[in-house]
């Protein structure tokens, strides 16, 4: 049986970020989870490094930052360390608190849990994650309890019974604080432990290489006539005939095809990207 042209093969479709990609099925040789990546001195930004595939050694390309986009694992460190610096803040809001009522001034912290900075970072944070999810429910009690204590713990201090604002301060220590406190790590190796990219091995002539995914979407045909070329002054020269812009039958979402010889092209930029 002949083979089918490239035209009327599937793509494969896949999620980096928020928005939709693929690649032709016929360079496609498997996608798997990520394995282990070993980094190389001095190679470009967008070569996180190699990958060994069952004893085949595979260079491994950084789709996200090919495309000018923050790389999945700088994005994981960052929210880690995000969850760290909330931490930090309520023990230092506490030790504050503490510091105003020995030192008899005024606490010019936030009060209201909603106006701190991890408040107002977890009103507006969404997850997928239903572990992430239920970790951060669970923070919203003694996170409450933590910012009220700051009116009762000035109460006593005003009627002059320091030492119960310091017996107050103590007890949200060793419970709420500590509370909130595990599950900040909780949550921090929920999201190590969730981190799962994928990698798409593809065929460049005789040559294998990958491209690190954030999620498979699926594996279609594109219908011909809905792909073309991509708007006029977005990328130049012969870049401008390897971008290709499609859309889905069923849903008529935009995909960005990708081509495997710009992919793994070192030094390749994505559309509107500058070197």
């Amino acid at each position: 049986m002949n083979a089918k042209p490239a035209s009327q093969l599937p793509f494969v479709l896949f999620q980096v970020k928020e928005s939709l990609y693929g690649v032709s099925s016929e360079n496609v040789r498997e996608i798997v989870l990520l394995p282990k990546v070993v980094g190389i001195p001095n190679a470009p930004a967008d070569i996180r490094g190699v990958i060994n595939l069952r004893g085949n050694i595979v260079q491994l390309v950084d789709l996200r930052v090919r495309l000018g986009l923050p790389s999945a694992k700088v994005e994981l460190d960052a929210l880690i360390q995000l969850l760290h610096d909330r931490e930090q803040d309520h023990h230092n809001w506490l030790t504050e608190l503490e510091a105003c009522v020995r030192e008899r001034r005024p606490f010019k912290m936030a009060r209201d849990p909603h106006a701190c900075k991890f408040g107002r970072w977890y009103d507006k944070y969404q997850t997928d994650n239903s572990l992430m999810k239920m970790a951060l429910k669970k923070m919203n009690e003694p996170h409450r309890i933590i910012h009220a204590t700051a009116d009762e713990v000035l109460r006593r201090a005003e009627q002059g019974d320091v030492k119960g604002a310091m017996e107050l301060l103590a007890d949200r220590r060793s419970k709420e604080l500590a509370e909130l406190s595990r599950l900040f790590d909780e949550s921090r190796d929920i999201l190590r432990e969730h981190h799962r990219e994928l990698a798409v091995v593809m065929l460049h002539g005789d040559q294998r290489f990958a491209i690190s995914i954030d999620l498979m979407e699926a594996v279609e045909r594109i219908p011909e006539e809905s792909i073309g070329p991509l708007p006029t002054g977005m990328t130049t020269g012969d870049e401008q005939l390897r971008w290709r812009i499609g859309k889905r039958s069923k849903t008529n979402q935009t995909i960005l095809l990708l081509d495997e010889e710009l992919l793994f092209a070192r030094g390749a930029h994505a559309p509107g990207q500058k070197n």
